[in-house]
């Protein structure tokens, strides 16, 4: 939801978080706690994964539709009245569709970082991640075409070329 900001914080102890607690409701609208420093990054991380994945899913969906001869925004449509519905899909994919990358929420250049923190840490944690290793050379791709200061939405201009 635009406009709103989660705050992940770490301590373990329960006086802390109350004492903190009123300024951290100035800033935002939720703070979710964990107990040990360096979670909130780790956090932050994972939930980057999700973002960029469903971008990335975004992003193919509507480029295999379109190739396919299907109006994108029935895409959404479909996926509105779906279990998959999210307010993220609601904004993103008419963003990709009308090319509407001027006010990014989340620049391209800050999602190609976090998708290549993500990847090196998964990997330092033995994983292998299948979107994750492929997203950072997209965004990559992506900013080296000059739209690095694009909303991510811009990655749907990556499924295009790939497409034509």
């Amino acid at each position: 939801m635009a406009g709103t900001l989660t705050i992940l914080a770490a301590s373990p102890q329960q006086e802390v978080r109350e004492e903190v607690r009123p300024v951290l409701e100035a800033v935002g609208t939720r703070t979710v706690w964990l107990d040990e420093v360096g979670q909130p990054s780790s956090l932050k991380l994972a939930y980057n994964a999700w973002v960029l994945a469903t971008v990335e899913g975004i992003a193919e969906s509507l480029t295999l539709a379109d190739a396919l001869g299907v109006d994108p925004r029935l895409v959404i449509d479909v996926i509105d009245g779906s279990g998959l519905s999210s307010p993220y899909v609601r904004t993103k994919g008419p963003k990709m569709i009308d090319d509407d990358l001027d006010t990014p929420s989340f620049p391209l250049d800050a999602a190609a970082k976090d998708a290549g923190l993500i990847t090196d840490t998964a990997r330092a944690a033995g994983l292998h991640l299948g979107i994750a290793e492929v997203v950072p050379g997209r965004l990559r791709r992506a900013a080296d075409d000059g739209l690095g200061r694009a909303d991510v939405a811009a990655t749907y201009r990556m499924s295009r070329q790939a497409a034509a």
